[in-house]
């Protein structure tokens, strides 16, 4: 008798498993020596080996065959993550950066030139949707020494573009808005595997995240005064740039329906995300018809701070032509936990952005939950389907799906809220 699959529930388990031990292996233990590296390497194989156990479970009672075939099946994939082991197993969708193929490219664009020398790049954390490294280099004629790449990633759960997000940097930082500096695109696949831009790199640093902001109440009204920036761009300027894009006005129907369909075929088993899908259907009339740039993705996570400073708003790649509410919405759960929302909408006014009915930035916290509650749950299912090996992205699944459903009964039945 053949072995029995896992459930889909312990596929996730042992891809979320996996991916913590690739981590450790890979990108963590090899980077040390002696005692560390060596104790590193044995956790990762106990972790790996944990998601071997999970991946073979499921089996007929008393079958030894079965679990047998079932134990060497995931044996074969799992194999590698011994402290001592060899290159171990390397999946499709596992991020990297390649120093010497950025080297060559640089040498050969005309703002770098024959004297360009790599002296570093690595990965850097975030940026779940695409590779993102920083680079170090000398000897280019018209770069800065510190660069930031950003590269279409197969792995992503999105299917943009860093050429859309390139055109829009440029307009931004022309316009004043706080974005790192554009340097080149390469739209190509030969130079690195798949298309790219190069920023100039921002200090600051990533502090708080979607649900845990920095406590500072500097911070959060500069946070304010960025999106009143950015929501008051000129549509002339900006529409252009999308016209690859259809234009919508908030939550489409045809939109809601499509994440009820996602969500019975890969989600997680939710009343809870069933009642909010329900909800939009019913209020979709809340939804609102003003149209602005909108990040799409806006908050600490996709923030660069230093200090009490705000240097630089980060990750474009799913910024369209939307409702302004749909920023509001989505980052109004953790604005109150720093400072008033009423004082957080008065810096954003004063900056440019439009006064907008509470109703409709409700109906958009609740629509942008479901929307990254899709996205995550596509995300999940390219893990459990061996597809993507990726600590960010494990990380996304495991930590945020909880948060978003809790987040959705906040709003539906919490703080007074009405049907």
């Amino acid at each position: 008798m053949a072995a029995m699959l896992p459930s889909a529930n312990d596929r996730t388990l042992s891809r979320y498993l996996l991916s913590a031990a690739h981590t450790i292996r890979r990108q963590i233990a090899d980077g040390l020596d002696g005692d560390a590296a060596a104790r590193l390497g044995e956790t990762a194989a106990v972790v790996a080996r944990v998601a071997q156990q999970i991946e073979a479970r499921g089996t007929p009672a008393g079958d030894a065959r079965a679990e047998y075939d079932a134990i060497r099946a995931a044996q074969a994939e799992f194999e590698g993550y011994g402290a001592a082991s060899g290159p171990g197993f390397a999946a499709a969708g596992a991020r990297g950066v390649d120093a010497a193929r950025i080297e060559a490219f640089l040498r050969a664009h005309p703002l770098g030139g024959p004297d360009v020398t790599v002296t570093g790049a690595r990965l850097l954390a975030g940026g779940r949707c695409k590779i993102t490294a920083l680079v170090e280099q000398t000897g280019a004629v018209a770069l800065p020494a510190s660069l930031v790449l950003r590269q279409d990633w197969a792995g992503g759960a999105t299917d943009t573009t860093v050429a859309a997000e390139y055109a829009l940097l440029a307009t931004l930082f022309d316009r004043g808005v706080r974005v790192p500096r554009p340097l080149l695109v390469e739209n190509g696949d030969a130079a690195l595997g798949s298309p790219f831009i190069m920023v100039e790199r921002i200090a600051g640093r990533v502090e708080g995240g979607l649900y845990d902001p920095p406590p500072s109440p500097p911070l959060m009204l500069q946070l304010a005064e960025q999106l009143g920036r950015i929501h008051a761009m000129p549509l002339a300027d900006v529409a252009p740039l999308f016209a690859h894009a259809p234009r919508q006005t908030a939550a489409d129907p045809a939109e809601v329906e499509g994440f009820a369909a996602l969500h019975a075929r890969i989600g997680l088993r939710s009343a809870l995300v069933d009642a909010a899908i329900a909800w939009l259907r019913a209020n979709i009339a809340l939804a609102g018809r003003d149209l602005a740039l909108i990040h799409n993705d806006f908050g600490f996570h996709n923030v660069l701070v230093e200090g009490d400073r705000l240097t630089a708003v980060l990750d474009w790649e799913l910024a369209r032509i939307g409702h302004p509410a749909s920023d509001l919405g989505y980052i109004k759960h953790f604005v109150d936990k720093v400072v008033p929302w009423e004082t957080f909408i008065a810096h954003y006014v004063a900056a440019g952005g439009a006064s907008i009915a509470k109703e409709t930035i409700r109906f958009h916290a609740i629509w942008n939950a479901v929307r990254l509650y899709g996205l995550i749950m596509q995300a999940r299912h390219n893990l459990e389907l061996g597809r993507v090996n990726d600590m960010e992205i494990t990380y996304a699944c495991a930590d945020n799906v909880m948060l978003l459903i809790a987040f959705l009964g906040q709003e539906l039945f919490g703080h007074g809220a009405t049907d």
